[in-house]
């Protein structure tokens, strides 16, 4: 499959009174830059496709019904922000007007994606229930799936943890936590604070984490450093490290 990349940089919006603007202007600025790449796809290249399918949150498929209008958009619809997000969890979330209209401000691009696309494909319903009704109306939930034939039980599986004497197999009491980044808004802190009780009641189970230091949703800690730090602080002192 022949690919074709587009560069973009996210340029800085300066004035203050533009700030409620910055997330439509960087999903314009990055549809813009794709839309200019495939419009030379269809004028030297003579492309025009079918089916066109892309991710709803990034902007990229907002100007390409003006490039190829015959082509049936189908956009992946992963989350649609909302205001009522604002207060989903009060310890880390500031339920104040500012912070609202903030979220409010990043519906502007997905709206504009609605009115455009043609149909939408969610993983889950709850996923789907985030967005308003006319593009549930046009919405197929269908489940990202698992192939079977690569992940399925396997009694004679092994694994070894880098750098410990820890080797796992099937029968062991393990717990997973993994998330691309250890932060309150993929729920760090829950399993962290359920940790000390849980490896008490179970003394043999092991608990492994997985994800990085650094933040991809929500806000680093007020006082700096990770989230990792934060709630090592918390209930180190009260895990078998």
């Amino acid at each position: 499959v022949p690919t074709v990349r587009y560069k973009w940089q996210p340029r800085k919006i300066e004035m203050a009174a533009y700030q409620l603007a910055t997330t439509y202007a960087e999903m314009v600025d990055r549809a813009q830059a794709i839309a200019l790449v495939c419009l030379g796809l269809r004028d030297k290249h003579k492309y025009v496709p079918d089916v066109i399918f892309g991710h709803i949150g990034w902007g990229e498929t907002l100007l390409l019904k003006d490039v190829w209008p015959t082509a049936k958009l189908l956009l992946y619809s992963e989350f649609f922000y909302d205001s009522g997000l604002s207060d989903f969890d009060t310890e880390f979330e500031a339920n104040d007007f500012s912070n609202k209209i903030w979220i409010r401000s990043r519906q502007s691009h997905l709206l504009q994606a609605i009115h455009t696309a043609d149909r939408f494909l969610a993983p889950t319903a709850w996923q789907a229930g985030t967005f308003p009704a006319p593009a549930r109306s046009r919405m197929s939930v269908i489940h990202d799936g698992i192939d079977t034939a690569a992940i399925q039980p396997d009694s004679g599986a092994r694994f070894e943890v880098a750098g410990t004497p820890h080797v796992f197999k099937a029968g062991d009491e393990v717990l997973t936590f993994v998330g691309r980044a250890l932060e309150p808004y993929r729920g760090f802190h829950v399993i962290m604070r359920a940790l000390p009780e849980i490896l008490r009641q179970r003394p043999n189970a092991h608990c492994l984490i997985v994800g990085r230091d650094d933040v991809s949703y929500g806000s680093k800690p007020a006082a700096g450093g990770t989230w990792r730090d934060v709630m090592m602080a918390e209930v180190g002192h009260r895990l078998p490290m």
